[in-house]
């Protein structure tokens, strides 16, 4: 045999040997998921192999950043410790089986590749999940004053802004005070304020948190002026992210009446 034939059945061997390792092992886990800021997530990382004798050499949960978050070494799991990471995060593992990865209170900041790595007796294996965030908030804060109405939105992502309503008369330009601070995970407070002073009995006062990237609304609170003081109503407040169905037609009506 000389030494190219020699050659070439090593390089087929080879090639052989790494199909067949890479036969034996497999992760699989969710291409991506969407996930409302504030809440929680769990991302599993599945193993399996089509032959007996895996030995798990080591196992992770790793963010694109290079920061391990979750790491099994043997049978033993260990997680990051609190106040590494911008979220809280929980481990767990089932032998041979499955590694879990739950964000808790997901924000902004976390969004982005996650990635499951396994190095083990049957090969070298990684496995990709992408976590995005859907539009949301956190509280809405409406009050009065002498001076006005003011509206706090708290935990808003994506960016987004204050419309005033009174009745169908769109208001937005007599607000004066207009703030963004960002908040620990990247989230905003927005706040915004009328310099209108209020007469009890007058018609009460809509402020709707407008999101210019989804063109849309994502929640609305009413400020009823009532026997020289105010009485806040809050349509929704939940938190959720979502309006209820019957504020979605006024919502798109005033959202036509501000665009037109």
């Amino acid at each position: 045999m000389n030494l190219f034939t020699q050659q070439t059945v090593m390089l087929w061997l080879c090639v052989a040997r790494t199909l067949t390792t890479a036969e034996l092992v497999k992760l699989s886990t969710v291409d991506s998921v969407i996930v409302w800021c504030h809440q929680s997530v769990r991302l599993q990382c599945n193993i399996s192999t089509s032959q007996e004798g895996l030995l798990i050499k080591h196992l992770a949960w790793v963010r694109q950043d290079g920061k391990h978050l979750c790491d099994v070494n043997g049978t033993e799991v260990t997680g990051t410790h609190p106040g590494s990471t911008t979220s809280a995060m929980e481990c767990s593992y089932t032998p041979q089986t499955q590694l879990s990865l739950t964000l808790l209170q997901v924000r902004p900041l976390d969004q982005g590749k996650y990635l499951c790595k396994l190095r083990s007796s049957h090969g070298v294996k990684e496995a990709t999940t992408m976590v995005k965030l859907q539009e949301s908030y956190k509280e809405a804060q409406p009050s009065i004053s002498d001076e006005g109405p003011t509206c706090t939105f708290t935990g808003v992502y994506p960016d987004g802004e204050v419309h005033w309503f009174q009745g169908p008369n769109n208001v937005t330009g007599d607000s004066t005070i207009n703030t963004k601070q960002v908040e620990d995970g990247a989230s905003l407070t927005i706040t915004s304020s009328l310099k209108r002073k209020t007469v009890s009995g007058e018609e009460a006062y809509n402020c709707s948190l407008w999101i210019p990237s989804t063109g849309s609304y994502l929640t609305s609170s009413l400020v009823v002026p009532e026997h020289d003081k105010a009485r806040v109503a809050q349509p929704n407040a939940s938190g959720s992210g979502s309006i209820g169905p019957l504020w979605k037609p006024f919502l798109v009506l005033l959202s036509t009446l501000f665009l037109v």
